[in-house]
């Protein structure tokens, strides 16, 4: 194995069930995936049994704990309970104490370990078992736990000296004489308490494999003490686990060979979180709201930043979740829009008008088909040249919360998403495009309908409401394409084919969808952070960052489409032409590598680089200053008139919710109303 430059060091972890002590070794910023190992040593081992692996398992990216048993040693504690079920559960509280961990049990450990998996399965990310078989308590294993048990009442701990002795070559005279000095405090109660316990275990392979915890049987292919090759690999079928063996090995594979040990173990762990990560991400397409992403998230990034996936019924994908990944596929031209080839991702996407449209709109398009009217549109909506400037933007917001104020006098709860959100988004968007007042709230109450185009899995029902919905925009932009911004697109589309009420529809979502949702989104973050509130309603001067710090950590687009056009290499994967790409920006957004605390709501923040919030390179929105100000103008109004305004119910989040974010439901009361 090579030598690894990790520090390992010696602590007391402190658990619910007291502290224990521990060896552990930490990756670098740079490698941690945040993901903690625990190591459960033998009868008459320790935590230093897994000094040779704690270096290896950190330098690759984990948080490695080896611990010792409380009682295990003198002038530690006069419990004399040391069965195998309370030291699962201190087992247990050092999960607790660390997360949710990977756990490896040596010998002894591996029945620890097992016993913990079967009372609480969820808690751990896997287990592994390592000189750990069926069980012990056949005629054969207990009169070899008996004899042990007599031998050790007679001689005490010398008789441990041997076992140990084989392990440690002559001339490395420190180890020697380190565990002559650990046989001499071992407690005589915790061995005899632990063969004990031992002598009651039976089989349990038919619950491990029912508890459907990734597990994994290891052993030294000379182990044969206990139990044949045979009766391993025979447990490990039976229990539904994978199955390594190491060779040039006996029963301490840590130990003897700790170099393919810590490989079996990686190996084993990279599929575990593989396979993980992939459950989290039909989670969350799955055509349902999703009240807080990000945690799974966090979770994608962490254990598959670069994870391929079979989308049910589609195509094979690749799904981005680090910042520099997702600024390279919005950035880099190999990478282009859904549009070029739908039928990837949407074999039937003809089906339906408004699908089939926004397909072919500009935004989901490439070369002449995506950048005249792109460029056409971005010079006349620049923050000086925009139809709706910071005034008029205001004078709606007024007109909005006058409404809002009635509807909450008297303490009633009011959906600040349908009497703020709406009309404000629907009554701007329709000014910058020219549609009147009456058809832009119109429009903006199919829009909420119509959004279920953009998501990959959707409901009966919700395409049901997106068909029909769809209808009404793309009848009702028509009609209006004569006027405002909607009229460059006819310039650019004389033909009025699908082409052109794509552009129609698209502009339009993009004008409104997520400036809308970003009140709503804003309105909850706001809402649950009081304190970042008050800076915003004291110094309006900071709804800049506000603003932005609102896109970064709640984005309303959260993925982004791309399909590879050349053979690409995303960390160790290489990706095939041909091949979508989905980059979740609610994702990146939160990268550490991106910024500090990055779960931290702060109004205040800056960073040196943008979010991907609006995109990123040839495909950034043209529209997102604009979009910018007129949050800029809203919120600040907002806190200032009504200081009292607090949450009063749970928020509901729009269905599905995967491509796009928003808040459907926000109930809020006027505290100082009343």
């Amino acid at each position: 194995m090579t030598t690894v430059c990790v520090d390992v060091l010696e602590t007391a972890l402190e658990t619910a069930r007291g502290a224990v002590a521990t060896l552990s070794a930490l990756p670098s910023p740079a490698d941690d995936t945040g993901v903690p190992v625990v190591l459960c040593p033998g009868l008459i081992g320790s935590k230093e049994d897994f000094l040779p692996l704690l270096p290896a398992l950190a330098a690759a990216g984990y948080r490695a704990y080896a611990y010792d048993y409380r009682g295990h040693y003198g002038l530690t504690e006069d419990d004399d309970d040391h069965s195998i079920r309370r030291h699962a559960e201190d087992l247990m509280a050092v999960a607790e104490a660390l997360g949710e961990p990977h756990v490896v049990g040596h010998s002894y450990g591996g029945f620890v370990v097992r016993a913990a998996a079967l009372a609480d399965p969820a808690r751990l990310r896997s287990a592994a078992l390592i000189g750990s078989g069926p069980g012990m308590d056949s005629p054969q294993h207990r009169k070899i736990l008996g004899g042990f048990d007599h031998t050790l009442s007679l001689q005490g701990n010398a008789v441990l000296w041997p076992v140990v002795r084989r392990l440690i070559p002559e001339d490395d005279v420190a180890r020697r004489e380190f565990w002559r000095t650990r046989l001499r405090l071992m407690r005589p109660a915790f061995v005899r308490g632990a063969l004990a316990s031992l002598a009651g275990e039976s089989d349990r392979a038919d619950e491990l494999r029912a508890s459907r915890l990734a597990l994994l049987v290891m052993h030294g292919h000379r182990d044969r003490k206990l139990w044949s090759a045979k009766e391993f690999a025979g447990y490990a079928e039976r229990a539904g686990a994978s199955l390594a063996v190491i060779d040039g090995a006996a029963h301490s594979p840590n130990l003897e060979q700790p170099g393919p040990t810590v490989e079996a173990l990686l190996r084993f762990w990279a599929e575990t979180d593989r396979r993980r990560a992939l459950r989290t991400f039909v989670d969350l397409v799955r055509p349902s709201a999703h009240a807080d992403p990000y945690p799974a998230y966090q979770r994608l990034r962490r254990a598959a930043p670069v994870l391929p996936v079979q989308l049910p019924g589609k195509t094979e994908a690749v799904v981005l979740t680090r910042y520099a990944d997702c600024a390279r596929l919005l950035q880099d031209a190999t990478f282009v829009s859904a549009g070029e080839a739908p039928e990837l991702l949407t074999a039937a996407w003809r089906e339906h008008r408004l699908v089939r449209c926004l397909y072919q709109s500009f935004g989901w398009r490439e070369g002449d088909a995506h950048l005249p009217l792109r460029t056409d549109l971005a010079r006349r909506i620049t923050p000086r040249r925009c139809p709706v400037q910071p005034a008029e933007v205001a004078g709606i917001a007024d007109r909005v919360l006058d409404d809002f104020a009635a509807q909450l006098r008297g303490g009633a709860t009011v959906n600040l998403a349908d009497a703020v959100a709406v009309p404000f988004a629907s009554l701007v968007t329709g000014r910058l495009l020219g549609i009147p007042d009456e058809a832009a709230l119109r429009l903006g109450v199919a829009a909420r309908a119509g959004s279920a185009a953009f998501e990959p899995f959707i409901t009966p029902r919700q395409r049901t409401a997106m068909v029909a919905a769809g209808e009404t925009i793309i009848d009702t932009l028509e009609s209006l394409a004569g006027d405002g911004l909607l009229a460059v697109v006819r310039e650019h589309r004389p033909d009025g084919d699908e082409q052109f009420l794509g552009d129609l529809v698209l502009l339009y979502g993009a004008a409104y969808d997520s400036p809308a949702s970003l009140v709503t989104l804003g309105a909850r973050l706001l809402l649950t952070h009081p304190s970042q509130a008050a800076v915003l309603r004291q110094d309006p001067a900071t709804a800049e960052r506000a603003v932005d710090e609102i896109l970064r950590f709640d984005p309303p687009v959260q993925v982004a489409v791309r399909i590879a056009t050349a053979p690409c290499e995303f960390g160790d994967l290489a990706v095939e032409p041909g091949t979508a790409l989905l980059g979740i920006i609610g994702a990146a957004n939160r990268d550490p590598a991106f910024t500090d605390d990055p779960d931290e709501f702060r109004v205040t923040r800056r960073t040196t680089r943008p979010a991907l919030s609006f995109g990123a390179g040839r495909h950034y929105c043209p529209g997102s200053a604009v979009a910018r100000t007129h949050a800029q103008v809203l919120f600040p109004m907002l806190l200032r008139r009504f200081p009292g305004l607090r949450l009063a119910g749970t928020p509901r989040f729009r269905s599905p919710g995967t491509m796009l974010r928003g808040v459907e439901d926000l109930p809020v009361v006027d505290c100082g109303s009343r």
